[in-house]
């Protein structure tokens, strides 16, 4: 039996309201293909896992309610999944046009580690700054943005989705 392959085309954010519907970040060339489809995978603890898509609404980052999905306690289960197709789910021929792509881009979902901290959480976003890139993640309940660079990046292991950092004193301090 083949193994199914999946894309991921982005990730869940925060919840939206009290009826169990979910902020999203999904990448723009994907969104159609979601709405035809009506279903997508969210990672939950190693596994992908279906959702069916009971309503997509907005534009840019949408807000998406999940069958099933009913309240908020239930959605805030789902906050920060990533997201996946089926690769079969693609239309034949399917590419994703390549924008001036950043340098580190492809670290996003990945788990940032601190040489000194530990594991400061997964990367959200990429973001680029007019001197730099940016991890964007949540750290003890709140938005942090953390500078992707030779001066702090130790490495990356894309095998095991791990950027090692040396970060310098007082940067996660507020």
């Amino acid at each position: 039996m083949a193994t199914q392959q999946y894309v991921n085309i982005g990730f869940t954010r925060k919840t939206h309201g009290v009826k169990g519907e979910l902020k999203c970040s999904i990448e723009e060339a994907y969104e159609e293909i979601v709405e035809k489809k009506g279903r997508v995978f969210l990672d939950i603890r190693g596994r992908k896992v279906p959702y069916f898509v009971e309503s997509i609404r907005g534009a840019g980052e949408p807000i998406v309610k999940f069958e099933e999905v009913t309240n908020r306690e239930q959605a805030l289960l789902l906050q920060t999944r990533d997201i996946f197709l089926l690769e079969s789910d693609l239309p034949r021929g399917f590419q994703v046009e390549e924008e001036e792509s950043l340098k580190y881009a492809y670290v996003k979902g990945f788990h940032l580690i601190d040489q000194t901290v530990g594991d400061l959480g997964v990367i959200a976003d990429v973001v680029e700054m007019p001197q730099q890139e940016l991890a964007v993640l949540h750290y003890l309940g709140r938005e942090i943005m953390i500078p992707l660079n030779e001066h702090f990046v130790v490495s990356i292991d894309a095998e095991s989705k791990k950027v090692t950092t040396d970060l310098p004193e007082g940067l996660l301090d507020m």
